[in-house]
């Protein structure tokens, strides 16, 4: 597979399983009974997808100028993230004082699905240059 096509296949999947997930997992919750407006569960996706483009295409056109710097910023990235999270969504669902297992399952699913496929392009490109 050429390289330049990684872009398009990148947003394709992250698109496609963050749109399975999320309506999966709203889907669940509302069947359990939970308030999803209170869980922000659309706020937690839309800044996941967010950050994994940013962090991909920062990856992805640096990718030959600064080589031997692509793990930092896929590291940098997943850092901004927790920082995201702790700014946007963290003080909500802080507010009775406890982090609810949901709740940290609400940011975690996709957070953690954008990971894998971060990872898996970066392998992939790191495989290339």
């Amino acid at each position: 597979m050429k390289i330049s096509y990684y872009p398009i296949l990148f947003v394709s999947i992250l698109f496609t399983g963050l749109l399975l997930l999320f309506f999966s997992q709203s889907w669940l919750l509302e069947n359990k009974g939970h308030d999803l407006s209170s869980l922000q569960l659309t706020k937690s996706y839309v800044l996941n997808a967010i950050m994994a483009l940013i962090v991909f295409f920062a990856i992805y056109v640096y990718r030959d100028k600064y080589r031997d710097l692509l793990g930092f910023f896929f590291l940098g990235g997943s850092l901004l993230k927790f920082t995201l999270f702790f700014i946007f969504l963290y003080p909500d669902f802080n507010q009775d004082g406890v982090l609810e297992r949901l709740e940290f399952l609400v940011f975690f699913v996709p957070y953690g699905f954008a990971l894998v496929l971060e990872t898996f392009f970066l392998v992939k490109l790191l495989n290339t240059v």
